[in-house]
Order: C-alpha cells, then sequence, then structure tokens
C-alpha cells in the first residue's frame, strides 16, 4: 500500500472539493441563475430591447435560448454577486490546488484548519451570490431559480461537507504528529 503524506482519509473531502468547484463554475457561468417572471417587454434598459426568460451572473437568456452578455446598464445586485463569484472562483481553486498537493506533502495540523475556514468562507460566498435575487425586478414581481441557482446550491452544499470533513483530517494529522514525536 502507497505511504501517502497525508493518508487516504484526505480523498473523501478532496473529492467532495473537486465535484463543489466544477459545480461552482458551470453555475456562475451560466446564463440561467435566475428565471424572469414573463412580461411583454420588462426592463428592457437590461435586456436590449428583448424579454429575457433568464438572468445570469456574466450574462443573460432571452426567451429563443440566445444569449447576451449585459450592457453597461446592469441590474442591481449584479457587481456585488460577480465580487462573490470570483471570490468563491479563487478559494476555491486554492483548496483545489491544496488538496492535489495533499497526498505528496505533509501538511501540519493547523493548515489543515485553516483550510477547512478557507472551505466555509468558500460556503459563504458561494451562498452570498443569491444575493442577485434582491434586485427590484425579482422584488416586484418574484423570479425562479435556475438551472445554474441549482448548480450553485449543489456547490455550497458541497463545499460546507469538504470543510466538515476537513476537520477529520486535522484530528489524523495531529495523531500523526504526535506518533511521530513519540
Amino acid at each position: 500500500m502507497p505511504n501517502l503524506a497525508n493518508g487516504f482519509l484526505c480523498f473523501g473531502p478532496a473529492s467532495f472539493v473537486s465535484v463543489a468547484f466544477i459545480l461552482s463554475q458551470f453555475g456562475q457561468q451560466g446564463c440561467t441563475f435566475i428565471g424572469l417572471p414573463q412580461s411583454e417587454g420588462q426592463n428592457t434598459r437590461f435586456f436590449d430591447q428583448t424579454t429575457a426568460a433568464y438572468a445570469g451572473i456574466y450574462c443573460w437568456q432571452g426567451v429563443a435560448g440566445q444569449k447576451w452578455m449585459y450592457s453597461n446598464d446592469e441590474p442591481e445586485g449584479l457587481v456585488f454577486a460577480r465580487q462573490m463569484a470570483l471570490a468563491t472562483t479563487v478559494m476555491g481553486a486554492v483548496a483545489w490546488l491544496f488538496y492535489v498537493f495533499s497526498s505528496c506533502i505533509r501538511y501540519h495540523a493547523a493548515i489543515w484548519f485553516l483550510m477547512s475556514l478557507v472551505l466555509l468562507a468558500t460556503t459563504v460566498t458561494q451562498a452570498l451570490q443569491f444575493q442577485l435575487f434582491s434586485n427590484d425586478l425579482c422584488i416586484d414581481d418574484g423570479c425562479t431559480f435556475g438551472k445554474s441557482s441549482r448548480l450553485v446550491i449543489s456547490a455550497c452544499v458541497f463545499w460546507f461537507i469538504s470543510a466538515i470533513m476537513t476537520c477529520a483530517v486535522v484530528k489524523e494529522a495531529k495523531d500523526k504528529r504526535n506518533a511521530q514525536d513519540n
């Protein structure tokens, strides 16, 4: 059996981090984050004189399925959602790279605990992207969850489970350190 630097226990959270990162990226890049209420010609200053069916963090989708980038005048809450998407991507990439190298580099228990906190912060920034639902359009007419928002919800769950599982790795790292010292 191979002698991995951090044991086999880190493969569980590593798998969850990988799945969370992939779900997060597909969810954030999709143009179907929010299902918009259907009415004639609404919010044409946001959606270039076309009725939109969905709005995403970076683009929107028309009723015929065509995808468009936003014009200069964007819906309220979009800038904050983009900032949270960027923070999630950066922290998620760091977590993923951390786990890629975890089979060859023995990390101290404090580093594992720090990674657990990073994963919790990633969960929070991922969830804060739902502030996009607090724009005037959704408050007035009501919006629905689109396909992308369902992916982001799944990513939040996977980020959180990864953080909890990483806490178990902290205990194993402490035990290994104590066994080496004795």
